[in-house]
């Protein structure tokens, strides 16, 4: 059984989550799919890959083996180029494709894009024996989306296999995550996307690079790889972070202030300052445990180990927890200033 649960892990396209790959595939081959599932992960950490591949797995027409796509059939490639008639994926893209009004801001999944879901979702498939639907930035439905969301978790039909993506899947009802099978992918070690990048053919030394600066999402990494931007826009969130962190009380609430009124018109960049904050506190704690191998984002080592020198271990896991709450807070509209001062007066002081 070992051996044939590796074997699994390689053939699914991604970097980690061998756990993950092994719940999925041996649900398959032992015909116990279940009609739904909830993948929450970190942005960038390969959610929406799980799910793609999964999909690949259910409706493969040449499988090698049950829970193994090959990649290469009719059926995989449709679903790779997101043509396939029997799986489809409903979130804020294609929520904006779809929109009629456009003065709407799309910040929510409304009533109405779910229920285009579950409408879908009863329909018989035309090409395999599933139908899959992935609800993609599933955290960021209306309660009331959630709500008409219940009914096709309570009666789904046959084929169908519903998969929610989330960031945060404690935004989401409880009566919505107890109806599923939650997978839970967290970010990778450094070295995992390192030898995943090498193994695509990249230098070591850009690897490496590339890895050092992911914070641990491989997904990041492989967008960098396009756009080498990312890599100086990173660079320059670690020295706000750094700066933020390091900074008197005051600075700190002033920084947050301003953070927090460009959140309207940048929100998708708000989240991704946050997250990378959220990396940067993860590295002082493990400095401070004497872990700093695992380290996310080995670049601002030195300097952050000079910052929190002085600090107790408590006072830095509970900044720690104060990044987590915020981007919770923020997710479920509290008001941005409010939720990031809140943040930052947490904050341990020198």
């Amino acid at each position: 059984m070992n051996g044939e649960r590796s074997n699994q892990t390689t053939v699914w396209p991604l970097w980690g989550h061998a756990q993950a790959v092994s719940t999925l595939s041996r649900a398959i081959a032992s015909h116990r799919v279940r009609h739904a599932y909830l993948i929450d992960g970190p942005d960038g950490v390969g959610k929406r890959t799980l799910a793609l591949t999964f999909a690949q797995a259910l409706c493969c027409i040449a499988a090698p083996e049950p829970g193994v796509p090959c990649g290469d059939c009719r059926s995989c490639r449709k679903i790779a180029r997101s043509v396939h008639p029997d799986v489809q994926t409903f979130g804020i893209e294609s929520q904006i494709a779809g929109a009629t009004k456009a003065t709407s801001k799309n910040t929510t999944l409304t009533i109405e894009t779910i229920r285009e879901m579950s409408a879908t979702a009863v329909l018989r498939p035309v090409e395999c024996d599933w139908r899959v639907l992935i609800v993609d930035d599933a955290e960021l439905m209306q309660e009331a989306a959630q709500e008409a969301l219940l009914k096709s978790l309570e009666e789904p039909p046959p084929f169908a296999v519903i998969l929610l993506l989330a960031s945060d899947a404690e935004l989401l009802l409880p009566t919505v995550r107890s109806r599923c099978q939650q997978i839970d992918l967290a970010l990778l070690p450094r070295s995992t996307i390192e030898q995943a990048l090498i193994g695509r053919g990249i230098d070591s030394a850009k690897a490496n690079h590339l890895a050092s600066a992911s914070g641990g999402a491989p997904g990041w990494a492989i967008r960098a790889l396009d756009q080498p931007k990312l890599l100086s826009d990173r660079a320059e969130t670690l020295a706000r972070m750094m700066s933020w962190i390091g900074g008197t009380p005051f600075d700190r609430v002033v920084a947050a202030f301003r953070l927090g009124d460009s959140f309207s018109k940048r929100r998708p960049a708000v989240f991704q300052e946050l997250e990378v904050a959220l990396g940067v506190w993860r590295d002082a704690l493990l400095i401070k445990a004497e872990q700093p191998a695992a380290a996310m984002f080995p670049s601002i080592h030195a300097e952050l180990s000079g910052v929190v020198e002085a600090w107790p271990l408590a006072a830095v896991h509970a900044a720690l927890r104060s990044v987590r709450q915020c981007i919770a807070d923020l997710e479920a509209n509290v008001r941005p200033r409010l939720a990031l001062e809140h943040m930052v007066l947490q904050w341990p002081i020198s």
